[in-house]
């Protein structure tokens, strides 16, 4: 039943663009150093 529905075709299977794909990263890395930060302020006091 994979012909269900209408054609999506405002809907481009490239893949994500730039600009989101390095925002969702950057944030990702500010998540991961502080937990690190977080992991080595515990583990030192």
């Amino acid at each position: 039943m994979s012909e269900a529905g209408p054609r999506e075709t405002h809907n481009p299977t490239k893949g994500w663009a730039k600009g989101p794909l390095i925002a969702i990263w950057l944030v990702v890395a500010l998540f991961a150093v502080f937990l690190l930060a977080m992991a080595v302020s515990l583990w030192t006091s």
